[in-house]
């Protein structure tokens, strides 16, 4: 949902965020077609980031192969398994749900957890009545597997609730229009179900971003470009699993599929805040800067000696915005240098910062002079959450609740100097 890329300097994007919580928001649509001989399962993705993703992760110990769809957030919105399960999030109407004092907190993304570890609907059901999943205050998840089972697992009135089935089924935006052209006559195939699905297409603000559908027995995998009648790109899942972690863009998939594979971004590795391999060399002096830039700027005392001029001119005018934000996180405790690129006069460092109440993936970038030129914010995932209501303030820094979908189990908290990474499922599924 998916939470969801924002106010960039350089680049503005539109931040929707908290209003969710206010407002109901129809997007997404979501239906499973199955019968006897087969099950098929259709996503549209309706939102306003236009940098879509879907990337691979093979099997590993105590876990599923899967392919996974969305965003640059690196947090699934949707995606398939070696299993044959399949999932996907939509945003509807909020909902005063507060998860249950029993349910245990599990790390990273829920959906992508419950997919890497999950083989049928019934385990899925398992899996969120042992797991925590906040995201469901604001969003519902459509699970199915290669059997025809599914489940739409939302609250209503404060309360979980699991609604299984055998049947073919919809959710969300497209509803309506599910209703009115599938019927028991209708033939379960993929064809029939790209045209249902081009005809839920949206259009406007939220417009759909990408299509896509799965056949759950064989993995296929189909994205759909309806701007050209029902032309796809066909991919499988076993196939692409065989050549290793990598990933495509989806404007660019029908290209890409032919040309060297580009290994996954930093953000898209499992568990990322979590099980990261630190560098053996921290570079003392880096990581220094580093703890001193978010220190100072908690404290509200930025210094103009760390940042470039551009950077500085943006940031100057909102330090107190900026220390608003950073005091959400609580104090920072650890940082982890993980990942270091040098591409012409700019060295980009990539640390994993612990705070008290959030795990945050920053990616910060020097000049020759070694003076800040960009901060930005490649993952996050909230460890505690002190009130319900954020203090959201437009400007350099952001703090963002991000909603489902990605769901990296919970609200997410976001924060970004510069540029800051489009959530989805956490944000607005829509």
């Amino acid at each position: 949902m998916s939470i969801l890329r924002f106010i960039a300097f350089r680049s503005i994007l539109t931040l929707f965020i908290f209003f969710l919580s206010l407002i109901h928001l129809d997007a997404c649509t979501i239906f499973v077609l199955t019968d006897s001989n087969g099950t098929f399962f259709f996503n549209n993705e309706d939102y306003v980031n236009p940098n879509t993703r879907i990337w691979f992760i093979p099997a590993g110990k105590d876990y599923y192969g899967c392919g996974f769809v969305g965003y640059d957030d690196g947090s699934a919105q949707g995606g398939i398994n070696t299993e044959g399960l399949a999932f996907d999030w939509y945003a509807g109407k909020p909902d005063d749900y507060v998860t249950e004092k029993h349910l245990v907190t599990i790390e990273g993304n829920s959906s992508e957890r419950m997919l890497e570890m999950c083989a049928t609907v019934d385990e899925a059901i398992a899996f969120y009545q042992t797991y925590a999943e906040p995201s469901f205050a604001r969003s519902t998840i459509l699970i199915a597997d290669k059997t025809g089972a599914s489940v739409i697992i939302g609250s209503k009135n404060g309360k979980l609730y699991f609604d299984r089935s055998n049947d073919s089924r919809a959710l969300g935006y497209g509803h309506a229009i599910f209703q009115k052209l599938y019927s028991s006559k209708t033939t379960i195939q993929l064809e029939s179900g790209a045209e249902i699905l081009k005809q839920c297409v949206q259009n406007g603000k939220y417009a759909t971003k990408y299509s896509n559908s799965y056949n759950l027995k064989t993995g296929d995998i189909l994205i759909y470009n309806f701007s050209n009648g029902t032309e796809s790109t066909t991919l499988n899942l076993f196939t692409e699993l065989k050549k290793g972690e990598h990933y495509y863009e989806i404007p660019k998939i029908e290209t890409q599929v032919n040309e060297a594979l580009m290994p996954i971004e930093l953000n898209m590795n499992r568990l990322i805040l979590f099980e990261f391999q630190a560098l053996p060399d921290q570079e003392p002096e880096i990581t220094s800067l580093v703890k001193k830039i978010i220190t100072e700027a908690a404290k509200g005392k930025l210094r103009s000696t760390h940042y470039s001029n551009d950077l500085w001119n943006q940031l100057k005018k909102d330090q107190d915005g900026i220390q608003s934000q950073l005091k959400e996180l609580g104090k920072l405790i650890s940082q982890h240098l993980i990942h270091k690129e040098i591409e012409n006069e700019f060295t980009t460092y990539s640390y994993v910062m612990v705070f008290e109440n959030a795990r945050i993936l920053l990616q910060f970038q020097l000049n020759k002079e070694r003076k800040v030129n960009n901060i930005k914010t490649l993952s996050a995932y909230i460890t505690r959450v002190e009130s319900k209501k954020s203090n959201l303030k437009s400007g350099a820094f952001e703090t963002i609740i991000s909603m489902p979908y990605s769901l990296i189990v919970m609200s997410m908290l976001i924060i970004g100097f510069l540029s800051f990474i489009f959530l989805k499922r956490k944000y607005l599924k829509v």
